[in-house]
C-alpha cells in the first residue's frame, strides 16, 4: 500500500482549480483590455478636437497681429460643406471631409482627419451655425458634430467667431 503519484481524483480536482484560476485572470485581463482601447478611442478622439479647435483659433489671433483679431466675415459656401472664416484680407477655408475612407476637416489646405474615420467607424454629423445668443448678433458659434461607433456621445467642434 505505499504507492506513490497522484490518483484520478486528485488530478481532476487540481486541473478543475487551474481551468477556474485561469479563466478568471483571462476575463480580467480581457476587460481592462476593453477598457483601454475604449480610453484610447476617447483620448485620440479629444486630442483631435483640441488640436484642429487650437489651429482655427491660433489663425484667427495671428490674424490680429495684422488687423483687428476677428473674423469680419463668415461666408457658407455649400450647404453644411465649406465655410470661409474671413478676416481684414485673408480667408481661411473651413470644409467638411466626408467620404467612405476617411472624415474629417480640411482647414486652409490641411486635412485633419478624425482617427479611425478610415475603418467608418466616425460619421459626420452636421454642421450649425448661428448667434451665439439667439439673436441678430455679431457673434457666431459654429458647431461641428462627428459621432464615433465606439464613443456614447457626440464630438463636437465648438468654435465662437464674431463677425
Amino acid at each position: 500500500m505505499n504507492k506513490k503519484g497522484f490518483t484520478t481524483v486528485e488530478l481532476i480536482l487540481t486541473m478543475s482549480i487551474v481551468i477556474v484560476i485561469m479563466t478568471t485572470i483571462t476575463s480580467v485581463t480581457y476587460t481592462y483590455r476593453d477598457r483601454s482601447k475604449y480610453e484610447e478611442i476617447v483620448t485620440n478622439v479629444q486630442n483631435y478636437k483640441n488640436s484642429v479647435t487650437k489651429i482655427i483659433y491660433d489663425d484667427i489671433l495671428d490674424i490680429g497681429t495684422t488687423g483687428n483679431g476677428k473674423v469680419t466675415k463668415i461666408e457658407e459656401k455649400v450647404k453644411n460643406s465649406s465655410y470661409d472664416l474671413i478676416a481684414d484680407s485673408k480667408t481661411y477655408n473651413l470644409m467638411i471631409i466626408n467620404n467612405s475612407n476617411e472624415v474629417g476637416i480640411n482647414y486652409a489646405g490641411i486635412k485633419y482627419i478624425v482617427p479611425g474615420s478610415s475603418s467608418s467607424l466616425v460619421k459626420f454629423d452636421g454642421v450649425e451655425m448661428k448667434p451665439s445668443d439667439g439673436s441678430d448678433s455679431t457673434l457666431y458659434t459654429l458647431d461641428i458634430y462627428f459621432s464615433h461607433k465606439n464613443l456614447d456621445n457626440q464630438i463636437r467642434i465648438h468654435l465662437v467667431v464674431s463677425e
